[in-house]
């Protein structure tokens, strides 16, 4: 299924996106990459955010990469042991080892079935190249992830899974769609703030790029049956009180007649 700009400027036109959704691909090997790597390391979050606000396409490889959770999410590495055993989560997220182990095993990782891939693909939606993404990463506000969750399960009612640990969301994410071919909401993490500029206000939410058309139709859905999905307006149909002062009195009426 290719890439259909109409169905991409819906979804941003429907939810009012402040950022464009990205397409993320995952390839074998690295010879098969669209298009060679920066020459200096980079995070996958920084390969998102350049997307998403810039519009760019840009590739990576993990000997190109300073974050190893992020490459071990992706599956562009095995997973280290540090990450394995919680080690790495001690005194950072956790308490001790054994909630680390909880911590790292609760973080979604395609590197725990061994390196999978050698180089990653980023770009805007609109215009993806080399063919359709695995996987399409959405920011979006809370409000309108809770259309996005609507969307997904309007035809099957099936809870949409999330991200409750907050280590590696964007990463993590990526991983778990296309993993699981499954939508999933994530928490960006302190790195994705840091290196990614992603904003207080903002979720994460990922799917399969085979789920794509089928959300958004949802959606369109959704805007016939029940109105305008996003904002939700409020209801005014109530009479509101106020201070005497500015309250209108029999007598006001009565003035001027």
């Amino acid at each position: 299924m290719a890439v259909d700009t109409l169905f991409v400027r819906r979804l941003t036109e429907l939810l009012r996106l402040d950022t464009q959704p990205v397409g993320v691909k995952l390839y074998r090997r690295k010879e098969e990459l669209p298009r060679r790597p920066y020459n200096w390391k980079v995070n996958i979050c920084q390969l998102v955010c350049q997307a998403r606000y810039r519009g760019k396409f840009a590739s990576g490889t993990p000997d190109l990469m300073i974050c190893a959770i992020g490459a071990a999410c992706t599956g562009l590495i095995r997973t280290p042991d540090r990450f394995t055993s919680g080690q790495a989560a001690v005194g950072r997220y956790v308490a001790d080892l054994a909630a680390g182990r909880k911590f790292m095993a609760n973080t979604y990782k395609l590197g725990d079935r061994g390196k999978l891939y050698e180089g990653i693909y980023v770009g805007p939606l609109v215009g993806f190249k080399d063919g359709d993404p695995d996987v399409v990463v959405i920011y979006a506000n809370p409000a309108q992830v809770m259309r996005l969750i609507h969307a997904s399960v309007f035809e099957t009612g099936e809870a949409v899974k999330a991200d409750t640990v907050a280590e590696a969301a964007l990463c993590s994410s990526i991983g778990f769609a296309l993993g699981e071919q499954k939508p999933v909401i994530g928490f960006p993490c302190a790195g994705d703030r840091t290196f990614g500029g992603t904003q207080k206000d903002e979720l994460l939410f990922a799917l399969p790029f085979s789920l794509f058309q089928t959300v958004v139709e949802n959606l369109e859905s959704l805007q016939m049956s029940a109105g305008q999905v996003y904002p939700v307006g409020p209801f005014m149909n109530w009479t509101p009180s106020m201070v005497p002062a500015y309250t209108l009195t029999p007598e006001d009426l009565e003035e001027g007649k």
